[in-house]
């Protein structure tokens, strides 16, 4: 067997780390280059408007409110750590669905008609929320 033949048929050693920064595929052939450009996450603003006492717990009727959630579940989380007021007010204990009778409308849909707390955001949406009222 001719000495190219024999290095053509050895094992290569392979790269086993993951994120290795260059490659060789082939002999003679370029390096590839394997950088990941950071994911940017991109960053909504929003309109939000609280009535009854989620209006009392963030102290003003509309706030315009810079979020990097993707979802209206996401985006209740941060109000609720944002404002501490509205702890356990917005979603549920279990994380399933809404707190309460609470009802959040997006664009004035109710989210619930939509997907839920997986119904997507988009920059200068108006998500308004109103808190369970009950008595007559």
């Amino acid at each position: 067997m001719a000495s190219a033949e024999r290095d053509r048929l050895r094992p290569r050693a392979v790269p086993t780390d993951p994120v290795a920064s260059r490659l060789r595929v082939r002999r003679g052939a370029r390096p590839v280059d394997f950088k990941v450009s950071p994911v940017e996450r991109l960053v909504v603003q929003l309109e939000c408007v609280f009535f009854g006492p989620f209006r009392d717990a963030v102290g003003e009727k509309t706030v315009r409110y810079e979020t990097e959630a993707e979802t209206v579940g996401d985006l209740l989380t941060d109000l609720e750590a944002a404002f501490p007021g509205l702890e356990g007010e917005l979603v549920a204990d279990n994380g399933a669905g809404l707190a309460g009778d609470t009802v959040v409308t997006k664009d004035q849909r109710n989210v619930v008609h939509l997907e839920g707390l997986e119904t997507e955001l988009e920059p200068d949406a108006v998500i308004r929320l109103v808190p369970s009222v009950y008595g007559g």
